[in-house]
């Protein structure tokens, strides 16, 4: 018989692509699953949209390339699957830009007798989805039974390789268990893909078709983003690796955006049936538009050579150099262990590969439109600079690379200098949306663009704090130098005098409960630092590095006396703060609204508010959204003294809602900082689950990134109590009771840091080029450490 070219026709079982006994045992070992440490199982099936969602938002993987919620192949009605890439945004319809969901080629469905298995149709017998955080493997089996009461297994594995993020795979599995006949395996390129608009059922269409291309061995399918013009290729083969097949037969099909290329298999009761999915995923910011396809196919046939197997190996070596850098291991406390496994994890897959953003939802949705919040810097920068600093640069260059466009918000507001967005996408024009529907459930006109303008200075804390820890004078000669000059102009432009003092006025602190404030303690405290830090860089680079400093004075025109300005503004700039409690106004007038404080928890333990407190009226009370005041004497621990902290958490943690992922974290650090330990393993508890438990009920929308960045700096910078100074370790640390030990790397400078915390003593290790010796202060005393060696040391916990 001839091998068939057209639809419909049937191929012999010998002409079938078979894999060999040895290569499926060679498959089977490097998709095993981990041990049960490192999984996250999501058993049965809930119908509904809410409940898949969740599950898809839960069980993403990628790479910070591309990642793909992890939605059922066979796509249930309710499912909101997406594949979403760093930095592709779009316009159309939308009111402003946001992150574009692109062309899936992770969709399977099967079929028999015309009937499709599908867990949105019938009630599956058994249902589960893994997620292997070690391998970044997402697994699923499920068995169908259908209305006629024929049962089939169809298992898969789905990966977005991390040695190479332009490629992904998927394995299938397909079981007749009491049944014989004709089956039908679908699978290709779906270009019908939608964003989710601002009201119910509304959809958003980013995306044009450009070019759909089959051939025996191989599928492509390319779109263009609408505004931008942005070129997003797919390119896969899909075939039949089973050597159990009788009959097979082919068929490409076309269903508008859509490419679909159906595998038909006489199927035998009992007998499995193996398929894979090789994927190749560009785009136009890779290749020119007419090199697109010649480029994807290329790259697509030097995978199918080199096979699954070898890629997948080195996938798996990737991960593990991953894992070997950023595993924090918790002895003794499986929940706690899991949990944070699972927030380290997000933050393996969604570090960016170039200099784009982090979106306040990362990739696993377009919730918050992707965009680039304060979140970035405060609460998910630290984790990349201590752990993998060429990713925290790739952040921070984004930052960069959109200083033209935080320039014109600042010309746009009359101000000078560069304004960084509020929210942020493609070129750092402000892009926050003009209304939205708020707590109460009614549409508001949105403020925080024009008013919560402390994310000035939140990049520029995130700047001097990658260059304390990482020492990239490179970076801060090319680009950090600039950074600071241009917003500290912002702010001395945005101050107003009044009589001795200079104020800030109609902003929004990071309790955004609370609307057109004058002198939000937060961001003024913020300011004072930032402007200092300006001028003490322009003093310190002018004599060290005179020639660089006169390069950045000749592109931003500055002039001499624009420093001596910064600093004086930096000394008289308002900031409330009672001189003999140490209570700090969180801005003017606060401690004249009306006081209440949060009532006992419902049963998630979130605080509920008062009687006759909505979220109508909340501004004209005391209670914030989240942590504020506590946050920026958490930024600055050595500007407030013991009793200071104490007196503040005292009074703001009883009046908190923690309305906001990024509060958690927060309390629970400000908590240790305070000794209200009890207080401080429950928050942190509460941000370590955030999305696993569904907190706020609203994980369908995407991962809490802030919340994920805030676990892993609760248990390093709040238990382990460590920090790196330019010159010296501390360490204050605390353990909860159940924690046997904590274990945990970070990279200083050009050095590895180990550190084993038990109760009573610090096991420290700094790997190090050269032998040297290093000042190292665990609670309060300082010793002496010498590189390349194990050192022990004793300590009392004093918080």
């Amino acid at each position: 018989m001839k091998r068939a070219t057209a639809r419909g026709e049937v191929m012999p079982k010998d002409s079938l692509p078979i894999s060999s006994p040895a290569e499926k045992s060679v498959l089977d070992d490097l998709l095993a699953l981990s041990s049960e440490e490192w999984l996250i199982r999501i058993k049965g099936f809930r119908k509904g949209s809410k409940a898949i969602q969740v599950n898809e938002t839960i069980l993403t993987i990628g790479n910070g390339y591309l990642n793909i919620r992890g939605s059922l192949e066979e796509l249930p009605t309710g499912h909101c699957g997406g594949m979403y890439l760093a930095g592709i945004y779009d316009k159309s319809e939308s009111d402003v830009e946001e992150l574009v969901k692109c062309p899936m080629w992770t969709d399977v469905s099967v079929w028999h007798e015309g009937e499709k298995f599908c867990l949105s149709c019938t009630d599956p017998i058994a249902h589960e989805q893994i997620l292997d955080m070690k391998k970044g493997i997402l697994h699923r089996k499920t068995t169908f039974r259908n209305l006629q009461g024929k049962t089939l297994i169809l298992q898969t594995s789905r990966l977005a390789f991390m040695h190479d993020p332009h490629r992904g795979y998927m394995r299938v599995l397909v079981t007749p268990k009491n049944f014989s006949g004709e089956v039908r395996v679908l699978s290709g390129l779906n270009g019908e893909v939608f964003n989710r608009g601002y009201f119910p059922r509304e959809l958003y269409k980013h995306l044009q078709l450009e070019r759909i291309e089959h051939g025996r061995n191989f599928m492509y399918l390319e779109m263009k983003t609408r505004e931008q013009g942005i070129r997003i290729s797919e390119a896969a083969s899909w075939k039949m690796i089973s050597n159990t097949g009788r009959m097979l037969q082919w068929e490409p099909r076309i269903y508008g955006e859509k490419f679909t290329s159906e595998i038909t298999i006489d199927a035998s009761r009992g007998h499995s049936y193996e398929f894979e999915k090789l994927a190749v995923v560009t785009t136009s910011r890779e290749f020119s538009a007419g090199l697109m396809m010649k480029e994807s196919i290329t790259q697509l046939k030097s995978y199918v050579r080199t096979g699954a197997a070898a890629e997948i190996e080195r996938h798996l070596a990737a991960w593990n150099v991953l894992w070997e850098q950023a595993d924090v291991r918790i002895d003794g406390d499986e929940v706690a262990q899991k949990a944070l496994r699972y927030n380290i994890y997000q933050l393996l897959i969604n570090g960016p590969v170039a200099a784009t953003g982090i979106g306040a939802k990362f990739l696993s949705s377009e919730g918050y439109m992707g965009h680039v919040f304060w979140d970035t810097e405060i609460f998910i920068l630290p984790f990349y600079i201590h752990n993998f600093p060429p990713v925290a640069r790739n952040m921070l260059l984004y930052r960069y690379n959109t200083l033209p466009g935080a320039m014109r918000n600042a010309v746009k507001m009359g101000y000078l200098g560069a304004k960084y967005a509020w929210e942020s996408a493609t070129t750092g024009q402000d892009v926050t949306p003009r209304f939205a529907s708020k707590l109460e459930k009614t549409i508001r006109l949105i403020y925080t663009g024009t008013e919560e303008d402390h994310i000035v200075s939140d990049v520029i804390y995130g700047v001097e704090r990658y260059f304390r820890v990482t020492g990239d004078e490179e970076f801060l000669l090319s680009y950090g130098l600039e950074m600071v000059i241009l917003t500290a102009r912002f702010w001395a432009s945005r101050v107003v005098r009044n009589g001795e003092l200079y104020e800030i006025r109609t902003v929004i602190g990071p309790d955004e409960f609370h609307e057109h404030v004058d002198n939000n303690a937060y961001t003024n405290f913020l300011v004072k630092w930032h402007l200092r830090l300006a001028a003490m860089l322009y003093k310190h680079i002018g004599k060290t590095n005179p020639s660089v400093l006169g390069e950045v004075v000749a592109r931003t025109n500055l002039t001499e006396d624009e420093p001596v300005h910064w600093l004086q503004v930096s000394r008289q700039l308002k900031f409330n703060q009672d001189p003999e409690s140490g209570l700090v106004e969180q801005f003017d007038g606060y401690f004249a609204l009306k006081d209440h404080i949060m009532g006992r928890p419902d049963r998630k333990g979130q605080p509920v508010l008062p009687l006759g407190v909505t979220f109508r009226n909340i501004g004209r009370t005391q209670l914030i959204k989240q942590a504020d005041v506590l946050l920026m004497m958490l930024l600055f621990p050595h500007a407030f003294s013991a009793e200071e902290k104490q007196v503040n958490y005292t009074y703001y943690e009883q009046r908190t809602a923690h309305k906001s992922s990024l509060s958690h974290c927060s309390h629970a650090m400000m908590g240790l900082a305070v000794s209200e330990r009890v207080n401080a393993y429950r928050y942190f508890m509460k941000t370590a689950l955030f999305d696993l438990e569904n907190l706020h009920n609203n994980t369908e929308l995407g991962i809490h990134a802030a919340s994920v960045g805030g676990t892993w700096q609760t248990v390093i910078h709040g238990f382990a109590g460590l920090t790196l100074k330019s010159d010296r370790i501390v360490l204050n640390p605390w353990l909860p009771k159940k924690w046997e030990c904590l274990s945990f790397r970070v990279k200083w400078r050009d050095r590895v840091v180990h550190l084993d915390i038990t109760h009573l003593e610090v096991s420290i290790r700094i790997d190090a080029d050269s032998d040297i010796t290093l000042p190292c202060t665990l609670n309060g005393k300082t010793c002496k450490i010498s590189t390349n060696e194990t050192h022990r040391l004793t300590y009392c916990p004093t918080r």
